[in-house]
């Protein structure tokens, strides 16, 4: 069976097969349903009620049952890429949606992607601001960097961003529109394009200052910082990120769940259309 897929339905009147049941169970502690406790193969009634509750944030009608090649399995997997045309009524509340979770395994966060790092930064793009730096947000100097900047909405709210960046970012709240529309509905921002030093730093250059991060919050709320918990709104959207090439902050070794990057390879991708 390919890892990245299980055999028989688990859940609800499934099959319930030890292999497939774990692999379920691995993802819904990824998501942050940390009462499971540990992914022991065994289809119990907190396994079926977690189904359930991770169900609804994109289902009318959660069934608690999660079938090979179906919907929910896609959203669990953060393979999902189909268009709802009237998606479901917000069933999560805020209070649901900011509550704190367990950060995520190591293993389980941004699968196959990289951050990418400020030396290669500042080779692909240069320094936008000539080493002038503090911990307050200052605008960028640097012309590369100013004239492919740009003001637009990507949806819930507004941003000022490096262009492909804010493209891409479109695309992700479109998605995020269809499989999970509560945490849509909540989403706004703490900015975007913002140079200075990472945080609790005096050497290390915030990507933000290039555009190419965006900090995240849910109803008006920002995740704490450094504390190694995750609002769970954001369990529900970082695949969706991840499957667009942005990378969670959540994997920092100091845990950031508010902010996501563009990954190494997206940067990469988008180095050649920077004039």
């Amino acid at each position: 069976m390919p890892a990245d897929s299980i055999g028989e339905a688990v859940g609800r009147g499934g099959t319930n097969q030890a292999v497939d049941v774990r692999r379920v169970q691995q993802l819904l502690l990824a998501r942050g349903f940390a009462r499971l406790g540990d992914a022991d193969g065994i289809c119990g009634r907190n396994t079926v009620d977690a189904i359930v509750d991770f169900q609804r944030g994109f289902m009318r009608r959660p069934d608690g049952r999660i079938d090979p090649g179906g919907r929910s399995w896609h959203h669990l997997a953060g393979t999902y890429s189909g268009m709802i045309r009237q998606p479901p009524p917000a069933t999560l509340s805020t209070t649901d949606l900011t509550r704190p979770v367990p950060r995520p395994a190591a293993d389980t966060l941004n699968p196959g992607l990289q951050a990418v790092s400020n030396r290669r930064m500042l080779e692909l793009i240069g320094d936008p601001r000539s080493g002038d730096y503090s911990s307050q947000c200052q605008p960028p100097t640097l012309p590369r960097v100013r004239r492919n900047t740009v003001l637009d909405s990507v949806g819930p709210f507004r941003v000022a961003g490096l262009v492909p960046a804010v493209l891409s970012l479109k695309a992700v709240m479109i998605d995020i529109r269809a499989e999970q529309p509560a945490v849509y509905r909540a989403l706004g921002t703490a900015g975007m394009l913002c140079c200075r030093w990472v945080r609790g730093s005096t050497t290390s250059i915030s990507n933000h200052s290039w555009g190419t991060a965006i900090d995240l919050t849910l109803g008006g709320v920002l995740d704490v910082h450094g504390n190694d918990s995750v609002q769970f709104g954001l369990t529900l959207i970082a695949p969706i990120f991840n499957r667009h090439g942005w990378f969670w902050g959540a994997a920092f070794r100091t845990e950031d769940g508010m902010h996501f990057e563009a990954g190494a390879d997206l940067v990469e991708s988008w180095i050649h259309g920077l004039l």
